[in-house]
């Protein structure tokens, strides 16, 4: 690897960028879209090799940096061209609502690929919280902001979320399901005061009979095992929490476009013990596997189809995580809260209203129609989730693959193994497979 800092004129904007690339690998250049926090970085393959690519990929996540994206290195080894993009939620999703603003960066991000000479394909990459971000983008493409204006939504898009360029195909690389779901998922449900925690700043008052923390419930570190009965009354509060904070969060909206509240346009809206409370990430039995056999991609490159696909996730949660402010705690507005993390259920797991949020994934697959790949990476927990993206999807053309021992980055997955043993390299090629199985599935489609 080779690092390499260079400053070049592109779209009429002089930057300098310093990003770790392959030795044979052309230095990326780097992009600046509207408005400035939007930037992007492209990759092209190496010109002895790839002379005329005519695919592109797209990654961006909904607010994380990914300019360096493990795709941006591995797609142009495969002769094809990445772009990996920063959105303008950058660390700040209160900043930038609401949130369907990032289809506008997605849409800036595929109109440069289109405009590259030679370049007739663009497939997008949604990666965790791109997941739903890519998936709101090619359904709107492909039908219009009616679609995220429908009377169910908490929060319906802007008017100009329009005329979307749609992409030719969507890898959901272990995304996830929704920024709402993953909030109801992870909320600890035995908080009992929320309205007094922010009318007052009052501490939270917990109900012991639903405490994930709580060994009378089953806590016991890695060898947690809770009980049907408890898990079933652990997600049906956890959905009675969020449709509180949702009802809290909508009267508080209505004060405040109605001029009483405090402040003007938006809130602050602080939620405590809102993370790192959920129970599939505690008992690892919840969701440890696809409920359907699926093909795995096993360390030596064979695929193996023939039966349910399993998490080797380790344990990973600190018990004291929930009640820290930094770990635990959710810094939002109302307008963020409501656009982004929130969506009704009454059970978190079994029983959500998917389409109640523009921010899932599982909504906006049921109008996809390009190709569709899905990947799961098995090092991490959203096996299950990945097999409910592609049971949802209604692309015709749809495949799913799992990578066997790959984190949720996509890299080995070292500590997943066995209590006691010391990893062996048994899922050192994890990147490698994936990559070349998703170079492969474009390439036999484009």
């Amino acid at each position: 690897m080779k690092s390499f800092h260079f400053a070049l004129l592109h779209l009429a904007l002089l930057t300098t960028i310093t990003i770790s690339v392959n030795a044979d690998q052309p230095p990326p250049q780097f992009i600046q879209f509207e408005p400035s926090a939007t930037m992007g970085a492209l990759y092209m393959p190496d010109p002895d090799i790839y002379p005329a690519p005519h695919v592109a990929t797209l990654a961006m996540h909904r607010d994380s940096n990914f300019m360096s994206h493990i795709s941006t290195q591995e797609m142009p080894k495969r002769g094809i061209v990445a772009l990996g993009m920063n959105p303008r939620c950058q660390n700040n999703e209160a900043l930038c609502t609401p949130w369907e603003h990032n289809s506008l960066d997605v849409k800036q991000g595929v109109e440069l690929l289109r405009s590259l000479p030679g370049i007739d394909t663009v497939i997008l990459i949604g990666h965790s919280g791109g997941g739903p971000t890519m998936a709101f983008y090619q359904a709107i493409a492909e039908n219009g902001n009616t679609l995220c204006q429908a009377p169910e939504r908490l929060m319906k898009c802007p008017d100009y979320i329009r005329d979307l360029p749609p992409a030719d195909g969507v890898i959901f690389w272990d995304a996830h399901l929704g920024n709402g779901i993953n909030a109801v998922r992870s909320l600890n449900p035995a908080v009992m005061n929320d309205e007094e925690i922010m009318n007052s700043g009052a501490a939270p008052r917990l109900n012991p009979r639903l405490d994930p923390f709580n060994p009378d419930n089953g806590y016991n570190g890695a060898n947690t095992s809770y009980s049907d009965e408890f898990i079933e009354s652990y997600l049906e509060a956890q959905s009675s929490r969020m449709n509180k904070l949702i009802d809290i969060a909508l009267e508080r909206m209505e004060q405040v476009e109605a001029g009483t509240y405090s402040s003007k346009g938006d809130a602050a809206f602080v939620i405590p013990m809102s993370d790192i409370s959920r129970l599939m990430r505690i008992d690892r039995s919840i969701d440890h596997s696809t409920v359907n056999p699926h093909k795995l991609i096993k360390n030596d490159g064979n695929i193996e189809d023939c039966c349910v696909v399993d998490s080797v996730r380790p344990f990973d949660i600190d018990p004291q995580g929930h009640a820290e402010f930094w770990e635990g705690t959710r810094m939002l507005s109302l307008k963020s809260f409501l656009s982004v993390r929130a969506i009704r259920s009454t059970n978190s797991m079994t029983e959500i209203d998917y389409c109640s949020s523009n921010n899932s994934t599982l909504c906006m697959v049921q109008y996809i129609s390009v190709p569709v790949l899905v990947s799961a990476m098995t090092g991490h927990y959203f096996v299950r989730n990945s097999e409910l993206i592609y049971d949802f999807t209604a692309s015709q053309d749809k495949d799913f693959i799992a990578v066997e021992g790959a984190t949720h980055g996509g890299n080995p997955c070292t500590a997943c193994i066995p209590e006691g043993q010391v990893y062996d390299g048994r899922y050192d090629n994890a990147v490698k497979n994936d990559f070349d199985y998703l170079a492969k599935w474009i390439n036999e489609r484009f």
